[in-house]
């Protein structure tokens, strides 16, 4: 099951370097939509996830299970209509009166499972990653407007403007990658690009990407920030979180 068709479309070797990258782990919030089932013993169990990595999650049950390390199951996967399965054993097994927090090792059984699952870390990722950058980076700034960073896994980027003092939020510039989304202070309007190649000009701290207006994937990228917005690192700053929930698309 892949989550993307026209983005994120990893080939081998980006695979590779996405696993290495998102080898840690990635808190994924207790409000987020996406859903975990695992069915191991025979039986099924609805759990809450607490963590991804590229090879791995961490599963809280709400209840006392018995199994041993290295028991076999499978996992499936649900954001919205959207559902990828996957073999998993266990890593290892933690229990309390209450609890079972399991931690699964994926068994992908071939590309395209580990291709959409890649897909899926990949929301998560990029919200939970989300750190303040350092003010001496922004080598430019908007006239009349406060400029800040946050920084996240590879080129991941989050701009916020506001004006001076920092009373109200003007807009923001997400960067996912090679996928832009981009607001004023009005939802739920938004703005979406591809980046289409880097300069030697920087702004903002960090290269400026050559953008075109982004066509068939527009929906696509709109799904991925949309998937993004749940999984925002919480030490954000609540004001920011809050504006950029504004801009929440409706479903495809």
């Amino acid at each position: 099951m892949l989550f993307f068709k026209r983005i994120l479309n990893f080939t081998q070797e980006a695979a590779a370097q996405r696993e290495q990258r998102h080898a840690e782990r990635y808190a994924v919030a207790v409000d987020s939509p996406l859903q975990a089932r695992l069915e191991i013993g025979g039986r099924p169990h609805a759990g809450q996830l607490v963590n991804l990595s590229s090879t791995g999650v961490s599963l809280r049950l709400p209840a006392v299970l018995a199994t041993d390390r290295g028991a076999a199951g499978r996992l499936d996967l649900t954001l919205e209509q959207h559902t990828l399965s996957t073999a998993v054993k266990v890593a290892h097994h933690q229990a309390d009166a209450r609890h079972t927090v399991l931690g699964l090792q994926l068994l992908f059984g071939d590309f395209d499972t580990k291709k959409g699952y890649l897909q899926l870390l990949e929301p998560v990722a990029i919200g939970a990653g989300l750190r303040a950058g350092d003010p001496q980076l922004v080598r430019e700034k908007e006239r009349g407007l406060n400029t800040t960073l946050y920084h996240g896994p590879g080129d991941t980027l989050l701009t916020v403007w506001s004006n001076f003092a920092g009373q109200a939020i003007q807009g923001f510039e997400l960067r996912m990658h090679d996928y832009f989304v981009r607001s004023g202070p009005t939802p739920p309007a938004l703005e979406v690009f591809l980046c289409e190649e880097q300069t030697a000009e920087h702004k903002l701290g960090y290269r400026v990407p050559a953008l075109k207006r982004a066509g068939e994937e527009n929906a696509e990228i709109i799904r991925l920030f949309r998937w993004v917005l749940p999984n925002l690192n919480r030490k954000l700053p609540e004001d920011v979180r809050e504006f950029l929930a504004r801009f929440t698309p409706p479903k495809d």
